[in-house]
C-alpha cells in the first residue's frame, strides 16, 4: 500500500508540472500575532519559518519547560526554546516534544496542520528525490534535497525557499544539543516501534546535502513546520499559439497539431497514466476508443518545457 501511495504522489506531481514552484510567497499568523513567511512548493503550501506558538489552537497554554527533571518527566506536550534563550525564539522558532504534535487540540493555525511523513515525502519527491530513496527509513535518502531546503548560513543554496535553518534540538534527558549543526523536524505521523509509538521526524545536517527519515521517542524537542490544508491551485500553462490540440471534447479520435514536443502523456484526474505515446508527426492521432467518458489532463513534453490541456472525452 506505501508503494503505491507513493506512487500516486509522484504522478500527482508529474500531472501538476505547470504550477508555479518557487515565486509564490505570502505570509500568515496564529492566535498570538507571530507572523509567518510561507512558500508554495510544488502543489504544497509551506510556512517558511519554524513554528513559534506557546497556545494550542483553541487558546490553551502549552507548558513551558526549562527545567531538564520535568521535561524529561512530562508526558504532555511542552515547548522551549534552544538554550532556554529567549533571544532564539524569533530567528529559531520553539522546539516541541512529540506530545504537543499528537494533541487534539492542535498547534498549527487554522487552515493548517503539522507536516504529516507524506506530506514531507511529497516536498522531497518534489525536489527530486527517487520513490525508492523516499520510502527508506532510518537513513540519508536523496542527493542534494537537502540543500535544496537548507538556508545558506546551513551549508545549503535553498533553492526551494523553505529557509531550514540549523537549530540543534533537545534530547529526552532535558540536554540541548547540535546548535549549528542539525535541524529536526517532527511529523504528525506515528510509528510503531516494537509496541512503543514514536514520531517520525525528517532531519537535515550541515555536512550532508540529503536528508534522513527516522523515528524517535516523544521526549526529543525538535522544530515543528506546518503545511496548508488547501493544495497550491492548478494553473494550466497557456498553450502555445501555434500548437492544437482538438477536437474537445474528443471522441474516438484526438489530434495533436504542431507540438512542441515529443512525449504523450493522458492522465485521469486521480493522476493514474491511462496512454503513453511519443509524437510522430506535426498532425498526430491519438487513439482514445479505449479511453473511459470524462475528463482527463493531456500533456506533451519537450526538452525544457511541459503543456498540459485538460480534455473531455464523450
Amino acid at each position: 500500500m506505501k508503494n503505491i501511495r507513493i506512487s500516486l504522489i509522484i504522478l500527482a506531481l508529474s500531472m501538476l508540472v505547470s504550477v508555479t514552484t518557487y515565486s509564490q510567497t505570502d505570509s500568515i499568523s496564529d492566535l498570538e500575532g507571530n507572523v509567518y513567511k510561507t512558500v508554495a512548493i510544488g502543489t504544497q503550501w509551506w510556512m517558511a519559518e519554524n513554528l513559534k506558538a506557546s497556545q494550542f489552537a483553541n487558546g490553551d497554554l502549552i507548558p513551558h519547560l526549562t527545567n531538564a527533571t520535568e521535561w524529561a518527566n512530562t508526558d504532555e506536550g511542552a515547548y522551549c526554546y534552544y538554550g532556554n534563550r529567549t533571544s532564539f525564539a524569533d530567528s529559531y522558532g520553539n522546539l516541541y516534544n512529540w506530545y504537543t504534535v499528537e494533541d487534539d487540540r492542535a498547534v498549527c493555525p487554522a487552515g493548517w496542520h503539522v507536516a504529516t511523513d507524506e506530506d514531507w515525502i511529497t516536498l522531497e519527491l518534489f525536489l527530486g528525490m527517487s520513490a525508492e530513496e523516499a520510502e527508506r527509513m532510518t537513513a540519508w535518502r536523496g542527493t542534494d534535497e537537502g540543500s535544496k531546503l537548507k538556508d545558506e548560513s546551513f551549508g545549503g543554496n535553498n533553492s526551494s525557499g523553505f529557509t531550514a535553518l540549523a537549530t540543534g534540538y533537545r534530547d529526552p534527558a532535558g540536554v540541548f544539543k547540535a546548535m549549528g549543526t542539525d535541524n529536526d523536524y517532527w511529523t504528525s505521523t506515528p510509528y510503531d516501534n516494537q509496541g512503543n509509538i514514536e514520531g517520525v521526524l525528517h532531519g537535515l545536517l550541515n555536512s550532508q546535502s540529503s536528508t534522513v527519515r527516522n523515528f524517535h521517542v516523544p521526549g526529543y524537542g525538535f522544530c515543528i513546520r506546518c503545511v496548508r490544508d488547501e493544495a497550491v491551485q492548478v494553473k494550466n500553462q497557456i498553450p502555445l499559439p501555434d500548437s492544437k490540440i482538438f477536437p474537445n471534447p474528443a471522441g474516438d479520435q484526438l489530434f495533436v497539431r504542431n507540438a512542441d514536443g515529443t512525449h504523450l502523456i493522458i492522465r485521469n484526474l486521480t493522476g493514474q497514466t491511462v496512454l503513453t505515446e511519443s509524437v510522430t508527426s506535426t498532425d498526430h492521432q491519438v487513439d482514445m476508443s479505449d479511453l473511459s467518458e470524462g475528463t482527463y489532463l493531456i500533456s506533451i513534453s519537450g526538452q525544457t518545457k511541459v503543456q498540459t490541456t485538460r480534455v473531455v472525452v464523450l
